[in-house]
């Protein structure tokens, strides 16, 4: 429940959606409301407005103010609606995406220094490990462990730096680059946490390099958000399929099909909006998939959404192809 210092205000409308009462805090809600008609007070398109075919209330965010509007159909005895009763209140999910970006924008800051510190005693047990992989004969038992360790630590060492280049505030230049490669610099980043949480990925990708032009850090975002997605869709585990393919000659489509729980159409027709989040407990920022569309959209590119309740979702990218050598 709403806390009431956000509650701006409650807006009585009749049958035909024209407000009969204003009982608003402080003066918080725009004067000579009665007499008009509730979503034209708000700006809300009428095509958008389908709240007599709801039983429950629907949720309207406005653009403009930021604020949030729960529409409450009122029913008689017959099951037929009478009026709405409209909760005005504080949308406070533009704080709440503040504070997220503001701890990305932290993470940036200490990233190279987190890095540094990694990196130095990496690189000095690595090369300790090299002189003994030297020194060991190819009989020695302990050879295979030398060759073992020294991956490990180089599998660290990558890791490391695609956070870093990751977390790095300046967007790279814009050229042509491989989309499996990004693809697999981010699996890369989550793959052992997401097999700790009993998450397989499992990747078809094309053989030959296949090229976009842009900026690649983007896409590593758009790829990232997805498998996060995917990721939260699969509380007890499951599988994460991931396919690279040429369409229609001149088109990349990357694939994401996980087995979690799905959307149901109300959330799938809401997904790309903004704020929006079907996580219950807050810890999304919900600018995951609207920021996704927005950077497929600077590569030319399209992203769609198929999904039902309890049948995995589907995440389908379509960007233009460019030669890559």
């Amino acid at each position: 429940m709403s806390e009431i210092v956000n509650i701006l205000g409650i807006v009585v409308a009749d049958n035909d959606g024209i407000i009969k009462s204003v009982s608003q805090t402080n003066g918080s809600l725009p004067s000579g409301l009665i007499g008009t008609k509730w979503y034209d007070a708000f700006s809300i398109p009428v095509e958008e407005v389908h709240v007599e075919k709801e039983r429950n209330p629907v949720v309207f965010r406005l653009r403009e103010s930021e604020n949030k509007l729960s529409v409450f159909p009122s029913y008689d005895k017959e099951g037929n609606i009478f009026g709405f009763h409209i909760l005005v209140e504080k949308n406070c999910e533009g704080h709440k995406n503040m504070q997220f970006l503001n701890k990305v924008s932290c993470l940036g800051e200490i990233a190279p220094e987190i890095a540094h510190e990694i990196n130095n005693p990496l690189a000095y047990v690595s090369g300790w490990l090299q002189i003994f992989l030297a020194e060991t004969n190819d009989t020695d038992p302990k050879k295979k462990t030398y060759e073992i360790l020294i991956g490990e630590f180089e599998r660290i060492g990558n890791l490391t730096n695609s956070l870093l280049d990751f977390a790095k505030h300046a967007s790279r230049p814009k050229k042509t680059f491989d989309v499996n490669q990004v693809i697999k610099d981010v699996i890369t980043m989550v793959g052992y946490a997401m097999k700790n949480e009993n998450v397989e990925i499992k990747g078809n990708f094309t053989f030959s390099k296949i090229g976009v032009h842009g900026e690649s850090n983007g896409l590593k975002q758009v790829v990232l958000n997805v498998m996060q997605n995917a990721r939260e869709a699969m509380k007890d585990g499951g599988t994460i399929y991931i396919r690279t393919n040429i369409i229609q000659d001149n088109l990349i489509q990357i694939q994401f099909r996980d087995t979690g729980c799905g959307m149901s159409q109300d959330q799938l027709s809401k997904a790309f909006s903004h704020s929006y989040t079907t996580r219950a407990d807050s810890r999304g920022s919900g600018l995951g998939l609207s920021v996704c569309k927005s950077i497929i959209k600077e590569f030319g590119g399209t992203i769609d959404l198929e999904s039902k309740r309890g049948g995995g979702t589907v995440v389908s990218i379509k960007l233009p192809k460019c030669s890559v050598e």
